[in-house]
């Protein structure tokens, strides 16, 4: 009697092995866009500094102290003159840095460049924490790293979508009735006018989740970037533009339970959770950084070390080391600025 050899006798099983594909899949890559709108300030080394850095503002103009002169006549000193006031706003540079560590024989064995991909992922944690430590900044007025069991009091910096800066109000609504709106992104466009906020280029800019420019893309009035004449003047992350203010879509901003009425919290809500969105105008938060520990200058872009040699803890040279170390902090520079707008969405 024949025998019949198959791919699946259970005879030759043992010459059957799986194929890894080596095409690595997609990962789900972090839509950063905040430290293009930053004020950046270099912070030079062997500067005998104590990692602080100040930022300098002058008084408003202001028409208290100006006076009516009399021909001839000097007016008497004193009252009548006007003082220059400067302001300062402090911010404190924190070092911060991650490591990945691969053994000898990882790397004797392994498939795929774990060295390689090793670099490449710290250089994306590290881009990733500076995002968030930006957008933290604005909407908590903070860079704790626990921020996201923080409370957001209600601020002057503060709206929520279709209440104005009636956060009560917002907390109990639907989310059709607290999604964002033409009109919420307008209030808070002029909201900035009236704080005399400098522009961006030549408007303002919306940083915001999918999730609210979905709800903002479904005007009829919300111009498509695709629509732009000057294609060379889009933003990285730009979707369209909205009664002149240029819309953002990052995937790293903050979102909470529900906003009650001292502000937004963690709680779980019926209504959906919350999402911040930043609204901003020129110098609404600075970003400074030691510029020799920094590649580029920039912690967006770190320098990333890899240590291979062995040494006395690591006698057989069995360990590489693979990190990262930032200079980094981001401070809120003057609140008047900026708007932080919560909604919910529309969108499920």
């Amino acid at each position: 009697m024949a025998i019949q050899n198959t791919a699946a006798a259970a005879s030759l099983s043992n010459q059957l092995q799986t194929f890894f594909s080596k095409q690595l899949l997609e990962r789900q890559i972090q839509l950063l866009q905040m430290e293009q709108f930053a004020e950046k300030t270099p912070y030079p080394t062997k500067s005998g500094s104590d990692k602080k850095i100040k930022f300098f503002r002058f008084d408003n103009p202001s028409i208290s102290k100006i006076v009516t002169l009399t021909d001839g006549t000097t007016p008497t000193g004193g009252n009548d003159e006007r003082d220059l006031t400067l302001s300062t706003v402090e911010a404190t540079l924190q070092f911060w840095g991650s490591s990945i560590v691969l053994s000898d024989q990882l790397l004797a064995v392994e498939l795929f460049n774990h060295l390689a991909q090793a670099t490449k992922q710290l250089g994306e944690d590290a881009a990733l924490f500076a995002d968030t430590l930006c957008h933290r900044a604005l909407v908590l007025d903070s860079t704790d790293s626990t921020a996201g069991t923080t409370a957001v009091n209600t601020a002057a910096y503060t709206r929520f979508a279709q209440h104005g800066t009636n956060g009560t109000t917002f907390a109990t609504s639907t989310a059709a009735n607290a999604s964002m709106t033409a009109i919420d992104l307008l209030d808070a466009a002029t909201a900035l006018k009236i704080s005399r906020a400098p522009k961006l280029r030549d408007g303002y800019v919306l940083v915001a989740p999918p999730q609210i420019t979905r709800d903002l893309m479904n005007d009829d009035d919300f111009l498509r970037v695709s629509s732009y004449s000057k294609p060379e003047a889009i933003y990285k992350g730009e979707v369209g533009r909205l009664f002149g203010v240029n819309v953002i879509e990052t995937t790293n901003a903050l979102s909470f339970g529900t906003v009650v009425s001292g502000g937004a919290n963690t709680e779980s809500t019926a209504t959906g959770p919350v999402h911040a969105a930043v609204l901003l105008g020129g110098q609404a938060f600075g970003v400074p950084h030691l510029t020799s520990i920094a590649a580029n200058g920039s912690p967006f872009a770190p320098k990333v070390t890899v240590l291979d040699a062995p040494d006395k803890s690591d006698r057989y040279g069995q360990r590489t080391i693979v990190s990262f170390k930032s200079a980094f902090t981001a401070k809120a520079l003057n609140s008047a600025f900026y708007r932080v707008i919560f909604s919910k969405t529309n969108y499920s």
